[in-house]
C-alpha cells in the first residue's frame, strides 16, 4: 500500500495538462481556468478619485481656513479644473478629482452656511481622501496568471479592467461508469439483492460542481468483456476515465483486472481508511482512476485524488488546498493501523470551544454519515487520542474549490 501523498504525486505526474483553449464570455467563465496570463490595458482607476463625499482641494491646507466652492463633480462626470487660489470643489464618492486638486476633505470635517464657502476643521496633506490613479491595476500590469481558477473575485477583477471575453482551458472531459450487477437506478423497482445506485449521483454532482464536461456512460455489469468494450470505447473521446467499484480483490471486482489487460495499472492500494482499494493507470494514453465502491470511500477518494487530477488537467495548481484547521476532538478515539478520515461535525461545547464530534458509526457504506458531517478529521495511524486532543480538520466546503 502507498501513502496518500505519494499516491497523489504519482497520479499527478502521469497527467498532461489540456492544451486546447476557447474564448468565452466573462459571465460564463465561473469555475474555469485561465489559459493565458491577463494584463491590464488601462489604469484602474483611470484617474485619481474621491474616497468619500466631501470637497477636493489643493493640499497642504490649514485647519480653520476658509475656501470658496468653485463647482461640483459626481461619479461618472469628466474631470473638471480647480481654479488656483482659495477654492474647493464639491465632490462625491467615486468622482474624479478636478485637475489641480490633490486631496479630499470629508464633508463632516467642514462647515458651510450657504453652500458657497466652507471652513476646514482639519489640516489636509497631499493624497488624503484619494484613491490614486492605477491603485488597483496599472496599464501593462499582469493581473492574473495562466492556471488561475476563476471565481467571483477574479471575474470581478477581469470586469474592472474591461474584459468582456476571456481565454480559458477547455473543460476536462471525464467518462464515468459505476459498476456492479446489484445497482438499480433510483425510482426503479428494487428487487431482492439489489441496491440503489448512489455513487452515480455523487460523481455527477461533484464533477458538475468542479466544472467538468461529463460523459455519462451508465452502469457496467460484472462481466469482463462488457467492461473491456466500454472502457476502450470511452478512452477514445475523453481526458480521463473514472469508475467506481470493481477495483478490490473479489471475484466480481473485474475493472482493475480488465484495465491491467488493456492498459496499465500504476497503483491500486492506498494506505488510507476509507478508500484503500483505489486504482489508477492508463487505457492507452488516457488516464484511468478506479474509485472504491462503498459510497463513503467513493466520496472521500474523489476529493483526495480525482479533484487534484482534474485541476492538473485544466492547468491549475493541484495542491491548492487551504491548510486544514486544527481543532479538538469531542471524544476519545482509538485509531487503526491506517490513517483514517473520520466523518465529523463542528459543535460548540458548553465552554464555548468549537470541537469535532465524530459520527457514531464510521462504516464506509453509510452515506448518512456524510450527509450529517460538515467535514472529515484525519486520525494518524496507531494513535490513541483523548477528548480535547487536536487533529487536522478538512471542511467539505473547501473541497469544491
Amino acid at each position: 500500500m502507498q501513502a496518500i501523498d505519494r499516491t497523489q504525486r504519482q497520479l499527478i505526474e502521469q497527467l498532461a495538462p489540456i492544451t486546447e483553449s476557447e474564448l468565452i464570455p466573462l459571465e460564463t467563465a465561473l469555475g474555469r481556468f485561465l489559459a493565458e496570463d491577463v494584463y491590464a490595458e488601462q489604469d484602474v482607476p483611470a484617474s485619481d478619485i474621491s474616497l468619500f463625499d466631501g470637497y477636493a482641494l489643493s493640499a497642504p491646507s490649514a485647519c480653520g481656513s476658509s475656501r470658496q466652492v468653485a463647482g461640483v463633480t459626481y461619479a461618472g462626470d469628466a474631470p473638471a479644473v480647480l481654479p488656483e487660489g482659495d477654492f474647493v470643489w464639491r465632490i462625491f464618492t467615486g468622482a474624479p478629482l478636478p485637475d489641480g486638486a490633490n486631496a479630499v476633505i470629508a464633508q463632516e470635517s467642514v462647515t458651510s452656511s450657504d453652500g458657497r464657502a466652507v471652513i476646514l476643521h482639519e489640516s489636509m496633506s497631499v493624497g488624503a481622501g484619494v484613491r490614486p490613479k492605477g491603485a488597483d491595476s496599472r496599464r501593462g500590469q499582469r493581473v492574473l496568471c495562466a492556471g488561475t481558477r476563476l471565481d467571483a473575485a477574479e471575474l470581478g477583477l477581469l470586469a474592472s479592467i474591461g474584459c468582456a471575453q476571456i481565454l480559458v482551458v477547455r473543460k476536462p472531459r471525464v467518462a464515468i461508469f459505476t459498476t456492479g450487477n446489484e445497482l438499480v437506478a433510483p425510482g426503479e423497482p428494487l428487487e431482492p439483492g439489489k441496491i440503489y445506485n448512489s455513487n452515480h449521483i455523487i460523481l455527477v454532482s461533484a464533477l458538475t460542481r468542479l466544472g467538468v464536461e461529463i460523459v455519462d456512460l451508465g452502469v457496467l455489469p460484472d462481466e469482463a468483456s462488457a467492461i473491456r468494450t466500454a472502457l476502450l470505447a470511452a478512452a477514445k473521446h475523453v481526458d480521463l476515465v473514472l469508475t467506481s467499484g470493481g477495483v478490490s480483490v473479489g471475484d466480481a471486482d473485474l475493472v482493475r483486472q480488465v484495465v491491467s489487460e488493456i492498459g496499465t495499472i500504476e497503483s491500486w492500494r492506498v494506505f488510507l481508511k476509507p478508500g484503500k482499494p483505489l486504482a489508477f493507470g492508463r487505457i492507452g494514453s488516457v488516464p484511468f482512476i478506479g474509485l472504491p465502491g462503498n459510497p463513503v470511500s467513493t466520496f472521500v477518494t474523489f476529493f483526495l485524488f480525482v479533484r487534484p487530477a482534474l485541476r492538473a488537467l485544466a492547468g491549475g495548481d493541484p495542491q491548492i488546498d487551504r491548510p486544514p484547521l486544527n481543532l479538538p476532538l469531542a471524544q476519545d478515539w482509538v485509531a487503526g493501523d491506517r490513517p483514517e478520515f473520520i466523518r465529523v461535525r463542528r459543535e460548540r461545547a458548553a465552554s464555548g470551544e468549537t470541537r469535532l464530534q465524530p459520527f457514531g458509526d464510521q462504516n464506509s457504506g453509510l452515506l448518512s454519515s456524510i450527509a450529517w458531517a460538515d467535514g472529515v478529521a484525519l486520525i494518524p495511524a496507531d494513535r490513541t487520542l483523548m477528548c480535547g486532543d487536536m487533529v487536522d480538520y478538512f471542511p467539505f466546503e473547501g473541497w469544491y474549490l
